[in-house]
């Protein structure tokens, strides 16, 4: 993981043997949806999206662990947030494995969703 991440703060594109595969986000999560650990909302949301023949191979748990990491180095102690369909099981599992806790669940985009912290 690099000291600062490249053009856009808090993206991180993971590569394997200098392809793509993948990329990891912490963004500021929106106010207005649902799903919150502060008053005010605003904490960030780890945010993944892998390639298919990525799938099952451990690399988003290595890569966002890797990322987590860097944001606790650079914000330490702010939480972070994970959304995730409650149907998506991979998805849950990643979560369990990365430290993240249930807060709630609610409906969103048509779908009971399960809402996490790391902290």
């Amino acid at each position: 993981m690099p000291e600062v991440p490249g053009r856009r703060p808090r993206l991180f594109v993971v590569e394997l043997d200098g392809t793509m595969i993948g990329m990891i986000t912490l963004d500021r999560r929106d106010a207005e949806r649902p799903g919150h650990v502060r008053p005010d909302g605003g904490a960030a949301e780890l945010g993944y999206l892998f390639l298919p023949q990525a799938w099952g191979h451990g690399y988003a748990a290595e890569a966002c662990a890797a990322a987590l990491d860097w944001f606790a180095g650079v914000l330490p102690g702010e939480p972070v947030v994970l959304t995730t369909q409650t149907a998506n099981d991979r998805a849950m599992r990643l979560a369990a494995k990365l430290g993240f806790t249930e807060v709630e669940r609610f409906e969103e985009f048509g779908a009971e969703q399960w809402f996490g912290v790391w902290s």
